[in-house]
């Protein structure tokens, strides 16, 4: 038999349910801009009726409800689509970091511009035409020079700003490995606590929206797998190895990066690549303009200080006077006046100077116009200079193929160019460079400088592509995402109608019962009395 306060219970148990439900979508409008904050609902079902399933029953037909109830709290969440905007988030991570290098490494190198490295090479072989033009004229020379060391020290530049740019890298690598440890560590801590209270039958949703929020930062920095057991815990894996086992940490390392195949950290090791595929670059062109293997073509009346092999016959008159004809690949005594053009294989510029003779007296011979700052390393972007004689006398610029007078005591020929004509010519000469470089393997300097260009501005092209490409990917799955955990105002004031109205109702019913059997028992059974 049903009780008479049956009708009380099932209004108490209504105007709790919800209120219940009431508080949900309050804290769901509090938490609206909440990072990360997934929209919670109240699961209603039916009360249990009053009647079980058994082989004795009430008399009463059909079975009474008992009201509503909530089974659970829980967040509105799709799986599929955090497993997939991490994934797009790592690649957003490394293509911005990587994004980011190049339009550094194009700010480095500064093409074009009126002053990158193509005008500043204008400059020099500008400057080395009109020293040819009159070679004994001293702000010609003086010109000249101080294009050089303009040249050299634009080349300086760059390196030194592509080494700092590599230490921001490697300090940057260390932050965000600093960083990763700390959102592994703080998952860790949270698989902890969401343990605990779900092993009680609750739903730790507000935990699960931590969780999920250092899920996906650590997801931006580096490559993200999981895994969730039954307690409710992630299982965490990245850079190969378990950086999350439970509520055990593991945290990455200096000798992890090599395993991280995406975010921003990976963004960062193939920056580093990319730098040094720059630098590597440059180098070849600065080592090739110095010392790359040419041939070099030397006109008549050209005077040899040091015995030099032709790579053509040769007639030529001894300091005797003596007219001797050398083949091809035999050697042409030193102090030999050439009557023939004569064709040499030197290495670069330096080579080519070192062929001519200074305005000193006597003259000297086989100086080098570059030279490097460290000696033990090869030239390159940081390793190179003007030889500082040079610098220190504009006469040791050996503009001269000839001399007058005996080897001792001899004199460069004022006037004479031939050697200036020579530095002149490589310009159009084309070299040999290495064919891993670019796409260019053979060319002249000019040539090689604008594959160089091209391929940094190819390289960067792509790399803005695929960042731009990324982050619309990933901007379009938080978009999923958000309409599906994020709150809706519209909605939730809906609800909040819905069970506002749901809970009048509940209290009207409540009235109602309460009149009746304050009629029943208060107003029944006085008749008689």
């Amino acid at each position: 038999m049903v009780s008479s306060f049956h009708g009380l219970e099932t209004s108490k148990r209504a105007l709790l349910t919800q209120q219940v439900a009431l508080n949900t979508i309050g804290h769901n409008i509090s938490n609206a801009a909440t990072e990360g904050y997934s929209r919670q609902r109240v699961n209603l079902i039916n009360a249990s009726p009053l009647s079980a399933p058994g082989f004795n029953r009430i008399f009463t037909p059909g079975q009474i409800g008992a009201g509503v109830e909530y089974s659970s709290i829980t967040r509105v969440r799709d799986s599929y689509l955090d497993m997939q905007y991490r994934r797009e988030n790592q690649d957003k991570g490394m293509n911005g970091v990587y994004n980011a290098t190049m339009e550094a490494i194009q700010t480095i190198i500064n093409e074009p511009s009126n002053t990158g490295v193509s005008a500043v090479m204008d400059k020099f072989w500008n400057s080395l035409e009109v020293m040819n033009r009159d070679p004994n004229l001293l702000s010609a020379r003086v010109d000249f020079i101080g294009n050089a060391k303009n040249m050299a020290d634009t080349f300086n530049k760059i390196g030194t700003s592509l080494t700092t740019l590599e230490g921001d890298i490697n300090s940057n690598i260390d932050i965000k490995l600093q960083e990763a440890n700390q959102l592994i560590n703080g998952i860790a801590e949270l698989n902890g606590t969401i343990r605990k209270i779900e092993m009680l039958g609750d739903h730790a949703n507000d935990y699960r929206d931590q969780r999920d929020v250092l899920v996906d930062k650590l997801s931006k920095i580096v490559d993200v797998q999981y895994t969730e057991d039954a307690s409710g815990m992630l299982n965490v894996y990245s850079a190969g190895i378990q950086v999350v086992n439970g509520q055990l940490p593991t945290p990455l390392t200096g000798a992890n990066v090599a395993g991280i195949t995406s975010g921003e950290i990976a963004g960062y090791k193939k920056s580093q690549t990319d730098i040094i595929q720059t630098r590597d670059q440059l180098d070849a062109l600065v080592d090739t303009l110095i010392n790359g293997e040419i041939q070099i073509t030397m006109p008549n009346g050209y005077k040899t200080s040091t015995p030099m092999i032709a790579d053509n016959e040769v007639t030529a008159v001894d300091e005797f006077g003596v007219s001797t004809t050398y083949a091809a690949g035999t050697t042409i005594p030193a102090n030999s006046k050439i009557t023939t053009s004569a064709k040499f294989t030197v290495e670069g510029f330096n080579g080519v100077h070192k062929l001519g003779y200074t305005l000193n007296s006597p003259a000297e011979t086989g100086l080098d116009f570059f030279t490097l700052k460290d000696p033990t390393l090869p030239f390159s972007i940081d390793n190179i200079e003007v030889n500082p004689e040079i610098q220190k006398d504009t006469n040791k610029v050996a503009a001269s193929g000839q001399f007058e007078g005996p080897l001792t005591g001899m004199l460069a020929i004022k006037g004479n160019s031939d050697i200036a004509l020579a530095l002149t010519s490589l310009r159009n000469l084309k070299f040999e460079f290495p064919a891993d470089m670019t796409s260019l393997s053979t060319g002249t300097t000019d040539d090689y400088f604008r594959a160089f260009v091209s391929d940094l501005g190819t390289r960067s092209s792509i790399a803005d592509t695929n960042y731009k490409k990324s982050s619309d990917l990933t901007d379009n799955v938080e978009i999923r995402r958000q309409s599906v955990s994020g709150v809706q105002m519209d909605e939730e004031l809906t609800d909040m109608l819905r069970f506002q109205h749901a809970y009048n109702a509940a209290a009207r019913n409540m009235t109602a019962v309460d009149e009746m059997l304050d009629r029943v028992i208060n107003g029944m059974g006085l008749v008689g009395r």
